[in-house]
């Protein structure tokens, strides 16, 4: 069974819900449940864990990662023999999903209007349990993901959504018809904006992805026709409207949010785009006084 694999189909999204940091001593099991009502995405970060799913027993060790399915019995079959920590996250899925032997290709629940809207395949492909490398990353990601679901307010919230979609494009098998470039493309895009407020270069960006700077950049202008650095600009500006309109952060908290030290360079790069400043863009579309 740990060598199935759980198809999902994209549209409607999947949605985080929760997550945390579990630390299980030596003897202590894994909760027993058999009515929890969403997925569990387990990484292993030091230890073994023994699981048991509808009876199926497995063993996952430190750097892999593990799915259990909802409303399904999964407890543990043997108690943890040294110190045991992990990543869990729950999610939910209110589309179609299928876990088999093979990939399977599933269908969206919204009726597409494939005139005006493409894309290439609605499901994306987990395998149910297997090892990951990018463990910086894979975890730095998780922790942004659980710092802005505990803000509490419409800014977080989005913005863990946005950044669990991101984990699981991180984790999902690839797209074998992509090229070399169109993969380290995607994948630079997703950590600009998991890393938008970061000072972020090519060489840095090289540095994370083993590539030389001029492959980062000649990769993105070749997919995306846009530059690393005019694609952060961008992005960085939207995350800054997004703040201005819902929350009543002072502009200078909101520039250092998304990653402007200099609130007059801030300024500047966002009436250069909106034709507006800061301060007049949130009082017109707001009515903020």
């Amino acid at each position: 069974m740990e060598d199935h694999y759980i198809s999902i189909s994209c549209l409607p999204l999947p949605t985080f819900i929760q997550g945390g940091y579990a630390i299980f001593e030596p003897g202590e099991n894994h909760p027993n449940r058999n009515d929890l009502q969403y997925f569990l995405l387990i990484f292993i970060v030091k230890g073994q864990l023994f699981i048991s799913e509808d009876g199926e027993n497995y063993t996952i060790n430190a750097n892999e990662m593990f799915i259990l399915l909802p409303r399904h019995h999964h407890y543990s079959w043997k108690p943890t023999e040294t110190q045991t920590e992990y990543y869990w996250v729950h999610f939910s899925i209110t589309g179609k999903w299928v876990q088999a032997k093979e990939p399977v290709k599933v269908g969206s629940e919204i009726d597409i209007p494939t005139l005006h809207y493409f894309t290439p395949t609605v499901t994306m492909y987990l395998k149910k349990k297997r090892s990951f490398t990018n463990k910086e990353n894979l975890f730095s990601l998780i922790n942004r993901i659980f710092k802005n679901s505990a803000y509490q307010n419409n800014v977080g919230f989005w913005q863990a959504q946005q950044l669990f979609i991101d984990l699981l494009q991180m984790i999902q098998l690839p797209n074998l018809g992509e090229s070399p470039a169109t993969v380290l493309a995607e994948q630079i895009q997703r950590y600009l904006r998991d890393h938008f407020d970061e000072k972020i270069t090519n060489e840095s960006l090289g540095q994370v992805f083993h590539v030389h700077p001029n492959s980062i950049a000649s990769s993105m202008k070749k997919t995306f026709g846009i530059t690393p650095n005019n694609f952060l600009q961008r992005y960085r500006l939207e995350e800054a409207v997004k703040r201005l309109l819902t929350t009543r952060k002072p502009i200078s908290t909101i520039a250092l949010e998304v990653g402007y030290s200099n609130i007059y360079y801030f300024s500047n790069a966002f009436k250069r785009t909106y034709n507006l400043s800061p301060a007049e863009y949130r009082k017109k579309y707001t009515n903020d006084d």
